[in-house]
């Protein structure tokens, strides 16, 4: 899959007006305006996908219009429209006028004109873009949808679709031939249910793309809290707003279970720092509690059995000892 990266900081500051119009703005189909024709300052990162791209705007006050010219030479796609994190906001003027602060966004529509309204000193803009043909027929009703302002919250479909997307516009996050597929169903499903499917459509969003993001989240929650030695199943639950019994059966229908995959990643965890010069004065028990395990007759024997040696047996083969 492609990723494509600009930033104004790259350029001199009396070039930054002209190249962010003749990159960025070109990439968008949008007409740029600053106050005052001042330097721009915008880092994007665009993440290519079959049928949908993703791109992460970071910009400094401005607006980015589209009118008829740009209309008509862009495609006609619909872009969920968010604002991730951090500071700033940003108002999206299409069908209605729709103020964005950090965790709510809209509903943005490629074929009619539009502007949005970058404020602030520094402001974050995520845009999830889906060819027409796979997102329209599936909502229920578009031209409310283009009219609702979009709020995310602990664990609903727009928090998960944000946190997916962010992550596939990480440098580091490189996709597969064979993981898009999965990937792009993933985010057409949670789009869809943040949108309003039709009841069809929601039915197999709920099936697969949610109950997929919920899984790829509660896994990297885990991954951090794993450090912990008190970390239970209900606590996890809690966090992302899923019954306990609701958790299970996530872990159950991936052929695993919540303990396993505790183990699964302190295990790893101790691996990685055993096998790192930085820990090499570190005793195996330390790194043992710090990575969660609070029982070491326990630890020595469930390393053993994944990895078929003892602790200080992946030292000396690191070179360690």
């Amino acid at each position: 899959m492609t990723m494509h990266q600009f930033s104004s900081v790259d350029f001199p500051s009396n070039e930054r007006l002209d190249m962010a119009h003749d990159i960025y703005a070109a990439m968008a189909s949008v007409q740029l305006d600053v106050p005052h024709k001042t330097a721009p300052e915008i880092d994007v990162r665009i993440h290519l996908l079959p049928g949908v791209s993703i791109a992460l705007v970071t910009s400094s006050p401005l607006v980015a219009m589209r009118g008829r010219w740009e209309v008509a030479n862009s495609s006609d796609d619909l872009s969920l429209l968010v604002c991730p994190d951090g500071e700033g906001e940003w108002v999206s003027r299409q069908k209605e006028e729709i103020v964005c602060r950090p965790g709510s966004g809209c509903l943005g529509i490629n074929g009619l004109p539009g502007r949005v309204e970058f404020r602030g000193r520094r402001s974050r803009f995520l845009s999830i873009s889906f060819s027409r043909d796979l997102l329209g027929p599936s909502i229920a009703d578009l031209d409310k949808a283009a009219k609702t302002p979009l709020v995310a919250n602990r664990s609903n479909p727009l928090q998960l679709l944000t946190r997916l997307a962010m992550t596939l516009t990480r440098p580091d996050a490189p996709v597969s031939g064979e993981q898009a597929p999965m990937i792009v169903n993933q985010l057409i499903d949670l789009a869809l249910l943040s949108l309003g499917a039709k009841p069809e459509a929601q039915a197999l969003a709920r099936g697969r793309g949610l109950r997929q993001a919920r899984f790829r989240a509660i896994r990297a929650d885990m991954a951090v809290l794993a450090l912990r030695g008190d970390i239970t199943l209900p606590e996890v639950a809690g966090r992302h707003g899923v019954s306990p019994g609701y958790l299970r059966a996530l872990f159950r229908q991936a052929g695993t279970s919540f303990t396993d995959v505790l183990l699964q990643q302190r295990l790893e965890r101790t691996f990685l720092w055993l096998s790192n010069t930085r820990h090499a004065e570190t005793p195996v028990s330390t790194i043992a509690f710090n990575s969660g395990f609070n029982n070491l007759s326990w630890f020595y024997r469930a390393f053993r059995q994944r990895y078929a040696m003892a602790p200080n047996e992946v030292r000396e083969r690191a070179g360690i000892l």
